[in-house]
C-alpha cells in the first residue's frame, strides 16, 4: 500500500490554474486510510507488557507521609482562612459602598423635597410639617 509521502502532489499548490477539485482529491488521497505495518499491533503489545523481573513499589517512608499530610492540612487551612478574610473584605466594601449610595440618595432626597417645598410655599400653598 502507498505511503502518504509517495502520493503525486501537485507542482506548485497556488497555482492559478488548479481547481478545486484537483486539492479535494489530492487531499482525498494523502489522508486516506493506510494499513499499519506487519507487527505493529504485536510490537506495541510488547511495549505494553511489564518489563521481565520484580516491579518496583515506591513507597514514601511514613515520618515523611505525616509530614507531608501536615503540610497539605495546613496548606488547606491556609487557604480557606486566606478566602474567609478576602470574602469578609468584600462583603464590608460593599456594605460601605451601598452606605455611600444611600446617603447620596437621601442628599438628592432632601434637596429635592426642600425645593419642592420652596415652589409651594411662593405659590401660596401652605405644607404643614
Amino acid at each position: 500500500m502507498k505511503q502518504p509521502e509517495e502520493f503525486d502532489q501537485p507542482d506548485e499548490m497556488s497555482e492559478q490554474g488548479e481547481s478545486f477539485a484537483e486539492l479535494e482529491e489530492y487531499l482525498t488521497q494523502a489522508l486516506r486510510r493506510v494499513d499499519a505495518p506487519k507487527g505493529f499491533a504485536d510490537r506495541v503489545m510488547a511495549r505494553t507488557r511489564p518489563a521481565p523481573g520484580r516491579a518496583k513499589i515506591l513507597m514514601m517512608p511514613s515520618r515523611t507521609r505525616a509530614w507531608v499530610s501536615g503540610v497539605v492540612a495546613a496548606t488547606l487551612l491556609a487557604g480557606v482562612f486566606a478566602g474567609d478574610r478576602v470574602h469578609a473584605r468584600r462583603e464590608r466594601q460593599r456594605a460601605e459602598e451601598a452606605q455611600r449610595q444611600f446617603e447620596a440618595g437621601m442628599r438628592i432626597t432632601d434637596a429635592a423635597l426642600e425645593h419642592t417645598r420652596e415652589q409651594l410655599h411662593r405659590a401660596g400653598v401652605l405644607v404643614g410639617d
